[in-house]
């Protein structure tokens, strides 16, 4: 499975087994995330096969049972023009999220309330937070899809119509219909500028709009990737 067609079969899964991550797959996720750290300057780190990776915290919405991994998204905030920690946590975490799918496990977002007041599951460090995590394992049974805004909601045109737009555009807005959002309101929008190759992506007003959007960013950019764009 590659990484495009994990996005048609990821569904969050919330229930998991007690069955533990193989040696191959934890390796295969510290490598991920050891990729992810360096291109987006965090300090994601993986806790697996223990009785609650959630440390003790609660959760922002959504009931959890027996989640024994998580990958945890940490890094800083930048002042430097860097993209916000929240969208570049969506987009490294997403990534691997995708990642763990095809190794064939199930995923999860969540977020966490009180992560400065965990058990020891994960280290922050001065002045780094954590504003979603991913639970991982295997699911007692598959998730749903969920639902998603319709293409002409999550996307415009400054010259033209959708339907008239380059086929790069609609396959990553296509991709972007299936990222996954807080409620599942999808507060993202992607705009095709009028010189025909450069997009602008925009968080719009929701619950974790700026995560959603670095989620909704690596869909579009995994589906677009033969395509000469750039992000406006």
């Amino acid at each position: 499975m590659n990484l495009l067609e994990a996005m048609e079969e990821r569904h969050a899964v919330r229930d998991y087994t007690d069955e533990p991550l193989t040696a191959d797959q934890i390796a295969a996720l510290k490598t991920a995330i050891g990729e992810a750290n360096a291109a987006h300057g965090l300090n994601i780190q993986l806790i697996h096969d223990v009785p609650d990776a959630f440390g003790g915290c609660p959760t922002h919405y959504g009931r959890f049972r027996n989640v024994r991994n998580l990958i945890a998204l940490i890094g800083r905030d930048e002042a430097d023009g860097t993209a916000d920690l929240d969208e570049r946590a969506g987009h490294a975490g997403e990534l691997l999220a995708l990642t763990a799918v095809t190794l064939g496990l199930d995923t999860s977002w969540v977020v966490l309330h009180e992560t400065d007041a965990h058990d020891g599951k994960w280290t922050l460090g001065e002045g780094e937070r954590m504003p979603a995590a991913i639970a991982l394992g295997h699911g007692t049974r598959p998730g749903r899809p969920h639902r998603s805004k319709p293409a002409d909601e999550l996307a415009a045109v400054e010259q033209g119509t959708y339907a008239d737009s380059p086929a790069w555009f609609r396959h990553g807005i296509e991709a972007a219909m299936l990222a996954p959002s807080a409620l599942g309101k999808q507060p993202f929008r992607f705009t095709l500028l009028a010189d025909g190759h450069t997009v602008k992506a925009e968080a719009l007003e929701g619950v974790q709009a700026e995560i959603g959007l670095g989620i909704a960013k690596l869909h579009f950019e995994l589906a677009a990737a033969d395509a000469d764009f750039v992000w406006a």
